[in-house]
């Protein structure tokens, strides 16, 4: 089995990630999001016995099927390495997958779905109901997905640049990682007797909204970044 540490370290550098201390808190989640880039990338080198185990960890529970954040917890989740479902009887959402990979979705869910809801908080009033915030969500959901997609791709056909003390991760090893992770979250569901059903219905009520929010979703980074005073009206324009 690998060193666990690694996941304490994680850990500890996603904390530090909400620094009020910009140069901190950019610093760590950028040491973090490598940390975990190469480190779990290079478990795919070492055979199935150094394989982290599968488990599994709740991140939301909702009274309903939320469109938007099932479709950004997803993404989040197919990117890294895991999966994401919703049980239908307790509105539990939860992900499958490494513990290290586990920590990073969880984050990644925190802080984006946070910068969704601000966005829309921003849009509330003048004539924009609840069917455009609504529809405003799943844009921007919707384009976060395929950002964190088209990074997974890249990642499968290019590998992973080296970075300091960190070696390059050849792209065979890229896609061999996430081929072992998908197999083990499927041998672990199917031992435990999981069924699954898909659910594609998307609709949404306001195009305006949506294409509103997908417009929006281009622009929101994907790792989180305490924005300097000086930069807060940029920041404030791309809202």
């Amino acid at each position: 089995m690998p060193d666990t540490s690694i996941v304490e370290r994680i850990k500890k550098l996603l904390a530090l990630a909400t620094s009020s201390n910009e140069n901190e808190s950019t610093a760590a989640a950028e040491k973090a999001s490598l940390l975990l880039a190469q480190y779990n990338l290079s478990l795919a080198d070492l055979g199935p016995n150094h394989q982290e185990e599968i488990d599994e960890d709740s991140v939301e529970t909702t009274s309903k099927f939320v469109t938007w954040k099932m479709m950004l917890l997803s993404g989040i989740a197919e990117a890294n390495g895991c999966s994401a479902m919703r049980n239908t009887y307790n509105g539990n959402m939860f992900l499958v997958g490494t513990s290290t990979n586990l920590i990073v979705c969880k984050h990644l869910y925190e802080y984006l779905s946070s910068a969704i809801e601000k966005r829309a908080k921003y849009r509330k009033g003048n004539g924009r109901g609840l069917a455009y915030l609504n529809a405003f969500r799943v844009g921007c959901a919707t384009r976060l997905r395929q950002r964190l997609l088209e990074q997974k791709q890249e990642m499968e056909k290019s590998g992973i640049a080296g970075s300091g003390d960190a070696v390059g991760t050849p792209a065979i090893v890229v896609r061999s990682m996430f081929d072992k992770n998908q197999q083990a979250i499927a041998d672990y569901l199917e031992g435990r007797g999981v069924k699954i059903r898909m659910r594609t219905d998307s609709q949404v009520s306001s195009a305006a909204g949506f294409y509103s929010g997908y417009e929006v979703g281009d622009k929101i980074s994907l790792h989180k970044q305490v924005q300097a005073q000086g930069d807060m009206k940029q920041l404030n324009e791309c809202l």
